[in-house]
């Protein structure tokens, strides 16, 4: 008897080891694994030798996953019958899989439960794919409800404006009519000075109606401007039309379209813009958008009433990039999401309703415009996004004349200018060769040495200005002796910048950087 039941047990057990994509596991009552077939081996990555005897929680990747495995298996216990679930469970070498399992109770004779069995099949392709059909019928959701969105937009601005034109030309003839009336109103007031007009003394409205009247126009033209900032952001442009831009403008005007959810968020924002910023080759709709979107992503992220922006704007001559950058004094990115931040869908915010496509579009939209969108965050602090674009492409090469009797720095300035920003460089090594290049090779720059043979910097500096043609030439003198008494002198002439040697060379391209982008 003992040799026939072996050899079913055998029987049995080679039954369900064939079994290579199912795995099959019975525990006893407190999750300890008593059997484990050759499909839970190629599942989870496991021998039987590694498992036999330990807890089945192994298994479970969190403290969520055992939870709701303990419901389960009170339920089989209490109701003795079986369930299914789809269920996160992990593997030897971290890798987390979704496992469909039916879960059976085991009994003994007297009908008591003595353990489980579970049967469970890998489904997580079938889960993933449905995850990416979901991701895809949302972002076409999205993407019909902005389209919607822009063409509700374009209404309700077509159907504000034209009360509003009513407004704006009714109180301007309201202003000349008030004039008017002032007199007979004056004179009324002389009959019967307790005389009021629409509940109001003359003495009120002479000294407050023209105000109230301005008032209401300000308000007008402060209605007409949202509404037309509503229009351009709504309006379907390409992302290819670019034009010259002025950054700080794009920044208040994203801000003007986000002011009402600031307030309502009880955010306080600051604004650093530099002054005279240079252009840059841009869409101004999208860049706006991105502008907006990081703000409103700073909004969404602030979860206490002390919320706090901060933009600044600025230009990096080293770089050729202006640079806007967008703080706040939220929680800071969660780790879990931080590497793929600017991947789309992805948020920490599903609960609230959060689409987790703004930052990914304004990612792609400073990527169109040759540009970069980076991050730093910390917990409980903050995060910072910087996002640097380059300046207009002016195209033309730049010329520079270098002038200097040294032939070493003739050199090395000139390798410096062709290498670090690819300027077309030509060299003289006395003032009487500079006078002769003035005329043929019309430079951009001219860096002329203070002390040269045959003509100094000071006698080139008045040759220059006796030439109306070569007035308004970028000069940038350089001397060992900055206290020279001639330096007065060339001063006076318009020649500000002056280099001192030696040179300090990131601080001489600053220089040459700065005196290209005054022009």
């Amino acid at each position: 008897m003992k040799e026939s039941l072996e050899k079913e047990n055998a029987f049995l057990k080679n039954i369900l080891d064939s079994s290579l994509s199912i795995s099959i596991v019975a525990t006893d009552i407190d999750g300890h694994i008593l059997f484990w077939n050759k499909g839970a081996e190629n599942m989870f990555g496991y021998t039987a030798g590694e498992v036999m005897g330990k807890k089945v929680s192994i298994l479970y990747p969190d403290d969520k996953t055992t939870e709701e495995v303990k419901r389960l298996n009170a339920y089989i216990v209490r109701e003795k019958k079986e369930t299914t679930c789809n269920i996160k469970e992990i593997t030897k070498d971290n890798r987390q899989l979704w496992v469909h399992l039916s879960l059976t109770p085991r009994l003994d004779d007297s009908g008591r439960v003595i353990g489980i069995l579970g049967v469970g099949k890998d489904i997580t392709k079938q889960v993933n794919t449905e995850k990416a059909l979901l991701n895809s019928q949302w972002q076409l959701y999205q993407s019909q409800k902005m389209e919607a969105l822009n063409t509700l937009v374009a209404g309700a601005t077509h159907e504000i404006n034209n009360p509003l034109n009513l407004i704006t030309l009714n109180l301007s003839l309201l202003t000349k009519i008030w004039e008017d009336l002032m007199l007979a109103l004056k004179e009324l007031s002389d009959l019967d000075p307790s005389r009021k007009y629409g509940g109001l003394t003359y003495s009120f409205l002479k000294k407050h109606l023209r105000q109230i009247l301005s008032d209401m126009d300000v308000a007008a033209k402060r209605i007409a401007g949202v509404v037309s900032d509503l229009k351009n952001f709504s309006r379907q442009s390409n992302i290819i039309d670019k034009t010259e831009i002025n950054i700080n403008t794009v920044v208040k005007n994203a801000l003007r379209l986000i002011q009402t959810t600031l307030n309502r968020a009880g955010i306080d924002v600051r604004l650093n813009l530099a002054e005279d910023i240079p252009s840059i080759e841009g869409n101004q709709q999208a860049i706006e958008q991105t502008v907006f979107n990081i703000v409103l992503n700073a909004i969404q992220a602030i979860n206490h009433d002390h919320g706090k922006i901060i933009i600044t704007t600025g230009f990096k001559r080293a770089t050729g990039n202006i640079d806007i950058v967008i703080s706040d004094n939220g929680p800071g990115i969660s780790p879990a999401i931080m590497n793929k931040i600017f991947d789309p869908f992805v948020t920490d915010k599903q609960e609230e309703g959060r689409t987790g496509l703004g930052l990914s579009v304004a990612y792609s939209l400073v990527k169109a415009h040759n540009g970069n969108i980076t991050f730093t965050t910390n917990t409980h602090e903050g995060t910072t996004f910087t996002i640097s674009i380059p300046i207009v492409n002016r195209q033309r090469n730049i010329k520079v004349l270098i002038a200097d009797d040294d032939k070493l720095i003739r050199e090395i300035l000139a390798e410096v200018l062709t290498v670090e920003r690819g300027y077309e460089v030509s060299q003289a090594a006395n003032g009487t060769e500079v006078n002769i290049k003035l005329g043929t090779y019309h430079p951009d720059i001219l860096i002329l040495d203070l002390f040269m043979p045959k003509m100094d910097g000071l006698e080139v500096c008045r040759a220059i200005k006796n030439e109306p043609e070569l007035a308004d030439m970028k000069v940038m003198i350089t001397t060992g002796f900055p206290s020279d008494p001639k330096l007065e002198e060339i001063y006076r002439m318009g020649f500000t910048k002056i280099c001192s040697k030696p040179f300090n060379i990131p601080y001489f391209l600053e220089q040459i950087d700065a005196m290209l982008i005054s022009s």
